[in-house]
Formats: structure tokens, C-alpha cells, sequence
């Protein structure tokens, strides 16, 4: 290979700043057919899922048709036209609605080729009438109850975005479902910070109530009852007559007592002085039958025959004949 010629670089040198446009327009005619020669960068579809199919709830009509739209939307190059988009949408249905596309469809209906006016038609079909009143009432009912103060914040939004209401009315309506120790708390605060921040405070004021009463749990929980003592039996006293049937003292202490009385000259039943048991007061007299009853028991029952009625009710007796010899 031959080494370059110094006086040719230099010649160059001169010319390119001798004629600067001639070399500006080669570089740009080289850059375009480069930019020519190189593939366009491919356009790739955005990873967004295929909503659920719907089979005709009127409930999930909004939020189907908002899934359907985001698809559409990121995969442009998927469905070119309205026709397209339409019967994306018409293979994302089951059910009741299905059986309502498919003569749409089959029939060559005008709203297949219009993607607004088959929407307009489908939520005229499936979707809640502007200006329903149901969802007014169902607002007015809707209370917190067993509900975290979050759920109830989202049941509550999702019914007001398609109410209608001003915010005064709905902030009033919300104040209202909340439970009264979390309307207390929010009683200070004015309607018109909003109805967005209010659901706010109200759910940290929730949070930390919570937070309390957890902290303080251990402080709230009602005293433990007392413990019933046990009954412990005293022994009697020695004033009192001693039971020597039904003690509950052992037998020696039966005994004890008892020799220590009689030592003492007291009385076996009371344990007092003066006395015996035999004469005690104290107790109970023991149940004798009297001699009257035992002479009525007597005399109820058969007489016994005296000597005179018995000699009257006796046949006479014969006197014995001699015999005469």
C-alpha cells in the first residue's frame, strides 16, 4: 500500500476552503441517501389487554366501553376503521348481549359502519339513562355502617360521578352516610374546602382514630370481674349446740370435745353449764305419743266381754241326774 501523498492532502485542504458549498451539498447528498437506505423503525403495538367479555349488566356497560376505547386507542394500526373497531367490540360480548349484535351485525345494520353511532346505540341498550333518579336515592341511602371509611368513600365516588349533583349537595350527602364518631370529629370543618379534599380528611381523621384506639386498647377494656371466694366453713362456736350427728370435725376433735365437757361438768349438746344434757333448754324435745292417744288407740278397739254377759249369753248348764240304784 502506498503512503499518502502530503501535497494531495493540501491540495484538498485549499479546495474545501476555497469552496465550502460544493462540499456542504456532498455531505448532505450522502446523508440522504444513507437516511434513504435505512428501514424505517417498525411500529409496535402497545401491550394493552382485551377487556372482559360483557354479557349485558348495566352496571359494567361504562367501564367495558372505557376498556374497549383504551385498546383501540393503543393499537391504532390493529383497527384502521370503524368497521374494524366496531367488531372488536362485538367479539368482546357474551350472553343476552351477544344475541342483541348479532342481527346488527348479520343484517348489515348502518351503526356497524359508524363507530359513534353504535356506541350511542349500545349504551341506549345497556347503559343508565342521563339524569336516572335511581342513583340519586340510592346516594340518599347509602350510609358507612360496618364499612372502613375508604370503601365507603369509593362506593360513594362512583355513585356521584354519574349522579350529576353539585358538590354542595354531594358533600352534604357524604357528611350525612358517615358514622357519628367520625361526623363529630368533622363537624369543625366548612363544605367549602370541597368535596375531594373532605373524603380526604375524613379518611386520615378515620386512620387515626384508629391508630388511638389500638394504641389505647389495653387501657379500654372493661375491669375483670372480681373472683367469688370460696365459701371456707367456720367451725362452731363452743356456745353453740354441737351437732353430733351431721359434724363436719374429725372424729378425734368429736371426741376431744366431748371428754373436755365432761371433764367440766357442761352439758354434751350446748357445752354450757348448770345442766345436763338430759335437762339442756336448747334442745329440741323429742316426740313422745301421749298416754290419751294411746288410750283412744285402746279403746277403739273390740270390747272385751265382762263375766256377767258372758255367764248371760252362756247356755245353762244341766245339773247332772243320779241314777237310782
Amino acid at each position: 500500500m502506498s503512503a499518502p501523498d502530503p501535497v494531495a492532502e493540501l491540495v484538498e485542504a485549499l479546495r474545501r476552503a476555497l469552496n465550502p458549498a460544493a462540499t456542504t451539498s456532498a455531505s448532505a447528498a450522502a446523508t440522504s441517501a444513507f437516511a434513504a437506505a435505512s428501514p424505517s423503525p417498525p411500529v409496535i403495538a402497545s401491550p394493552v389487554a382485551a377487556p372482559a367479555p360483557f354479557s349485558g349488566s348495566v352496571g359494567d356497560c361504562n367501564g367495558f366501553l372505557l376498556q374497549c376505547s383504551l385498546a383501540l386507542e393503543m393499537q391504532p394500526q390493529l383497527y384502521p376503521d370503524d368497521k374494524a373497531k366496531v367488531a372488536f367490540i362485538i367479539s368482546r360480548l357474551e350472553g343476552k348481549a351477544l344475541r342483541w349484535a348479532e342481527p346488527l351485525w348479520t343484517q348489515h345494520h348502518p351503526a356497524v359502519t359508524s363507530l359513534s353511532s353504535f356506541l350511542e346505540h349500545f349504551r341506549e341498550v345497556f347503559g343508565t339513562p342521563a339524569g336516572d333518579s335511581s342513583i340519586g336515592e340510592r346516594l340518599c341511602r347509602l350510609r358507612q355502617g360496618a364499612l372502613t371509611v375508604s370503601d365507603f368513600a369509593l362506593q360513594f365516588r362512583t355513585l356521584a360521578s354519574a349522579s350529576g349533583w353539585n358538590e354542595q349537595a354531594l358533600i352534604t350527602t357524604y357528611r350525612q352516610g358517615l358514622n357519628p364518631s367520625i361526623r363529630l370529629h368533622l363537624a369543625a370543618y366548612e363544605d367549602s374546602i370541597g368535596l375531594e379534599k373532605f373524603i380526604q380528611l375524613s379518611i386520615r381523621v378515620a386512620t387515626r382514630m384508629q391508630l388511638c384506639l389500638e394504641e389505647h386498647q389495653d387501657q379500654l377494656l372493661p375491669p375483670a370481674a372480681p373472683r367469688r371466694s370460696e365459701h371456707v366453713r367456720c367451725p362452731a362456736p363452743a356456745d353453740e349446740p354441737m351437732d353430733l350427728e351431721h359434724s363436719d370435725v374429725a372424729t378425734i376433735e368429736r371426741q376431744r370435745e366431748r371428754q373436755r365437757r365432761l371433764a367440766q361438768n357442761r352439758c354434751l349438746y350446748c357445752g354450757r353449764l348448770g345442766h345436763f344434757i338430759a335437762e339442756c333448754p336448747t334442745r329440741p324435745a323429742r316426740s313422745v305419743p301421749a298416754r290419751s292417744s294411746i288410750l283412744g288407740q285402746r279403746g277403739t278397739s273390740s270390747p272385751v266381754p265382762s263375766a256377767a254377759s258372758s255367764a248371760s249369753n252362756s247356755p245353762p248348764r244341766r245339773r247332772p241326774t243320779r241314777s237310782m240304784r
